[in-house]
């Protein structure tokens, strides 16, 4: 038996230079909260997808580029930018497998749009151009600043794991969760209106943020989202 969850952490993958390279936070940030973290490159097909499922304790959803309007089953907009089909094909099967399983799992950024786009969801392509009221959600600060507020949602289990109805995080996207997954509530909200947490009800752990925990590795907030996560996983091994 394990005595830490093995957390599978997706990646983007650059083939031709066999380069696999999520940034370092999510790594350290898993291994703080007790897991153990394993990178994860592209899989292919659901059946690799399925395989890889069956040995880990959890699903990591890294941020990163934006997802192909192909999966989006939209035209592209103006204002989309680059994409990586290979990849966006990797999380979406990952994802499904995930929640068909009930195997806990962490979106970030990039990470809850794949997550509401696998479950059934929408998300814009450009906030600017489809929400042109919108406040800059791509900051010019440091990364590991705040850039704005999110109001949390009390009756929800992000709230029950940071004990704050507002906290401060930082930004760095230019698309979002438009519509909400069948079986999924907001959690978290922008003073904008933009949709900055979804979870899915009735699972163990099941939540994407719309912000990056795992480069505010001082704030209190994402070191409990962090360990609700991992404690989360840790279940399944016992």
């Amino acid at each position: 038996m394990l005595s830490k969850p093995v957390i599978g952490i997706t990646a983007a993958h650059c083939t031709e230079e066999l380069k696999t390279f999520p940034r370092h936070y999510y790594v350290e940030s898993i291994r703080a909260a007790g897991g153990i973290p394993c990178i994860v490159p592209p899989v292919r097909t659901s059946e690799e997808a399925t395989d890889l499922m069956n040995i880990l304790q959890g699903l990591l959803l890294s941020g990163g580029g934006d997802i192909s309007p192909i999966y989006l089953r939209e035209d592209p907009l103006r204002g989309i930018r680059g994409c990586f089909p290979e990849r966006d094909l990797s999380e979406i099967l990952l994802t499904q497998i995930a929640l068909q399983q009930n195997i806990p799992l962490l979106g970030i950024c990039r990470g809850i749009q794949v997550l509401a786009v696998a479950a059934g969801g929408k998300i814009y392509q450009d906030i600017p151009r489809q929400y042109p009221k919108a406040m800059e959600h791509s900051q010019t600060a440091p990364r590991q600043d705040a850039w704005h507020e999110v109001e949390v949602v009390k009756e929800s289990l992000l709230y029950r794991l940071l004990a704050h109805k507002k906290i401060e995080v930082n930004s760095f996207h230019h698309q979002a969760v438009l519509e909400i997954p069948q079986g999924f509530i907001q959690n978290a909200q922008a003073a904008d209106g933009i949709i900055e947490g979804i979870e899915r009800h009735n699972a163990d752990f099941c939540i994407g943020v719309q912000w990056h925990p795992e480069s505010m590795e001082s704030d209190m907030q994402s070191k409990a989202l962090f360990r609700g996560f991992i404690e989360a996983c840790l279940r399944k091994t016992c």
